[in-house]
């Protein structure tokens, strides 16, 4: 999806859930500037990834669904989504993340593992983990940035979604469940449940542009 039309949708979004711009340009700026210049270049994951992806969301069947994906498949995964995935022996390639997931798990994954750290403005106090990051490259939800990207996506887990679709990428989906979502401790989930709609609604956005999506998930 062209950045043009993706932010005519983001208008919408903010519209929806009362977003603030003011602090949606602070946290891109605050993450550019974290950044710098040590991040993953557009160029580089466009050469790691592949052109079948096993996108994986944190659902409450992630667990039982974990045996979908091959040995040899290339995961994109959502934010603790990862932490399932490596207690499970999968080391994913690709983690998205707002960074209010398990910090800690994520740190000790493998140096190759790389990290998409996503600035909005609810997570400006979490920002600074940015630095402990190895291989990371960040995205935002507004007008991006020479090293803050901006592929299109709400959640973590369609923003896995835009990313493999933004390189062409043949898309399976793992642990998605737009219906019965994971809520973490002292989590809305009223808020929750709205943010899969949008997550959903954004997917069927890609399918109708034609992006080829596969709902492996046990519950799709």
């Amino acid at each position: 999806m062209e950045t043009r039309n993706w932010l005519k949708i983001y208008r919408e979004i903010e519209r929806d859930f009362g977003f603030s711009r003011r602090k949606e340009i602070v946290a891109r700026d605050m993450l550019s500037e974290l950044l710098g210049s040590r991040f993953v270049t557009e160029n580089e994951l466009g050469d790691l990834i592949k052109k079948e992806v096993y996108v994986v969301g944190n659902s409450p069947s992630l667990e039982s669904e974990v045996h979908l994906i091959p040995s040899d498949g290339f995961v994109i995964a959502a934010d603790d989504a990862a932490v399932v995935l490596y207690k499970n022996g999968i080391v994913p390639d690709i983690v998205l993340t707002d960074l209010d997931g398990d910090i800690g798990a994520m740190l000790a994954m493998p140096e190759r593992v790389i990290f998409g750290i996503h600035a909005h403005g609810d997570n400006l106090h979490l920002l600074h983990y940015v630095k402990k990051f190895r291989r990371r490259f960040g995205t935002t939800q507004i007008e991006p940035l020479w090293n803050v990207y901006n592929f299109g996506g709400f959640t973590d887990g369609d923003r896995c979604v835009f990313l493999a679709y933004h390189f062409g990428a043949k898309i399976h989906l793992i642990g998605f469940d737009f219906e019965n979502p994971r809520i973490k401790t002292g989590k809305n989930v009223a808020l929750k449940k709205k943010k899969l709609y949008w997550a959903n609604r954004l997917i069927n956005m890609l399918k109708d542009e034609g992006a080829c999506i596969i709902q492996e998930s046990l519950n799709l």
